[in-house]
């Protein structure tokens, strides 16, 4: 089959035939996953991809699969986008307690095969929460990574507290196998940088061997293009698609 290519940049091509798909992690609950998947998505998408955009488990709404259909450009069902609704947000194995729910995984991966047929180029997976958030008995958020056989991309906070999640939520990932194409620090207010927010990802990455791939900013009010702008302006995409 002949490739399709999908765009290029500083001269280098990047084709694709089946669709790849890169997991959108965080370090913690409220370090801006979505926020950063979608700018993700949009960004891919500004550059020609065609992309489809999955929230497997959420926990207190629909927003953020809705969010991420924005910047990706799609209209897929929401039941294929996040599958796995609770309405409690609550780590996902407590809120389906007291849901009288038991989470299915089958639906999740019902949901991973619409998107292989639909032939995207390109799937974003957002994670709920921190790696290590339960979803169920003995399984995990860092489960999913594994069983959706992704590429992962970590998101960290950039300011304090950044090096201990960072480096812990790596460590975990390296003990099950799983090595990220590197860590998105994300700001989560404006002005000027911080000396943390300056030096975090330095000493992240060469403590780790994770290379950082960018500061994002904060963004308080800013369109889906606007998004993927910021993206291709402040991270490295290239290095996350190598």
């Amino acid at each position: 089959m002949r490739e399709k290519l999908l765009w290029s940049q500083r001269g280098v091509g990047i084709a694709a035939q089946d669709m790849k798909t890169i997991f959108v992690a965080g370090t913690d609950t409220g370090v801006g996953k979505t926020m950063v998947a979608g700018a993700l998505a949009a960004a891919m998408r500004l550059r020609g991809a065609r992309i489809g955009v999955m929230k497997p488990i959420s926990c207190g709404g629909l927003e953020d699969g809705r969010f991420l259909m924005a910047c990706a450009g799609t209209n897929d069902p929401v039941r294929f986008v996040n599958p796995v609704a609770l309405k409690h947000p609550l780590s996902p194995n407590v809120a389906a307690k007291l849901e009288k729910r038991r989470i299915d995984l089958k639906a999740i991966d019902s949901a991973f095969e619409y998107f292989k047929n639909k032939k995207y180029d390109y799937l974003i997976i957002e994670g709920c929460g921190g790696l290590l958030v339960p979803i169920r008995e003995n399984y995990f958020v860092i489960d999913l990574i594994r069983r959706f056989r992704a590429e992962t991309v970590l998101v960290s906070r950039a300011g304090l507290g950044a090096i201990n999640h960072s480096l812990l939520s790596i460590e975990a990932l390296k003990n099950r196998g799983i090595h990220p194409r590197g860590i998105i620090f994300n700001r989560l207010n404006g002005g000027e940088l911080s000396v943390p927010e300056k030096t975090n990802p330095e000493v992240v990455q060469k403590i780790s061997s994770v290379r950082s791939l960018g500061i994002f900013p904060f963004m308080k009010s800013c369109g889906e293009d606007c998004l993927g702008k910021a993206f291709l302006k402040h991270v490295a995409l290239e290095k996350i698609l190598c």
